[in-house]
């Protein structure tokens, strides 16, 4: 992102963020933090070329995200794991919502998908689960399947949007495991490394995660750096955010 402007889907025209520079490499793993409704989820649906920028330029894998027809052949190579539970349909299966990136991309049944989907589900321990509907899933284990779909196209890129938010202890070891597993190459990818950025209201969990922090506060964007920066940081906010997760 090079001097972007963030807006609300909501409110197109009213900037939210504004003077974005950010730069993600390959292999790092980012986390944004900030209060809640301060556009953390807004910036990272921009970075995925879901909604246009108000102003500047969005750019994945070198490529400017103005161009209709070529940003959609982009957005294969990035997935994006929503809040909450994911927005998953809830009625449909596990299998179906999980597959459903490929029937789509890819114009194949249910069944073809499933030399995709299977071990996708598989690797994060889903397959059991295939057959229930999603809406009778509790939240950690929804938010596992919004990974699964995520991870269904084999994207390079992996956005997160409070990933962490809920989970219990169980389900914050696994995905941290998860974490570091996508980081380094999960098998899913065929070990190859992959990218990963996080937006968090929560950020002490996944201060063992991140290689670099920025915060939104204010409308404004700030690039703190790696951890120990953070932790050194003089920003307020930070500190709250810091002792509220004691």
């Amino acid at each position: 992102m090079h001097g972007v402007t963030v807006s609300h889907p909501r409110t197109p025209k009213v900037p939210l963020v504004s003077g974005v520079d950010w730069d993600v490499r390959a292999g790092e793993c980012w986390v944004v933090t900030g209060a809640q409704g301060s556009g953390k989820t807004a910036l990272l649906e921009t970075a995925a070329g879901l909604y246009p920028c108000l102003a500047g330029e969005v750019r994945v894998f070198g490529e400017p995200m103005g161009n209709a027809a070529r940003a959609a052949r982009i957005r294969r190579r990035v997935g994006m794991v929503f809040d909450g539970h994911g927005r998953l349909f809830p009625r449909m299966t596990v299998y179906e919502n999980v597959a459903l990136p490929v029937t789509y991309h890819d114009d194949l049944s249910l069944a073809d998908a499933a030399a995709w989907v299977m071990p996708v589900l598989e690797a994060l321990e889903l397959d059991r689960m295939a057959d229930l509907p999603a809406g009778r899933l509790g939240r950690a284990w929804a938010r596992r399947v919004a990974i699964a779909r995520a991870l269904a196209l084999r994207p390079e890129v992996l956005l997160m949007d409070n990933p962490v938010t809920g989970l219990d202890a169980v389900h914050l070891r696994w995905w941290r495991g998860f974490a570091a597993r996508w980081l380094a190459g999960h098998p899913v990818m065929g070990g190859k490394p992959g990218t990963l950025v996080l937006a968090s209201d929560e950020v002490r969990p996944l201060l063992s995660v991140g290689h670099w922090f920025a915060v939104v506060h204010a409308g404004t964007w700030r690039v703190l750096g790696d951890r120990a920066a953070f932790e050194l940081s003089d920003e307020p906010l930070l500190k709250e955010l810091l002792a509220g997760i004691e």
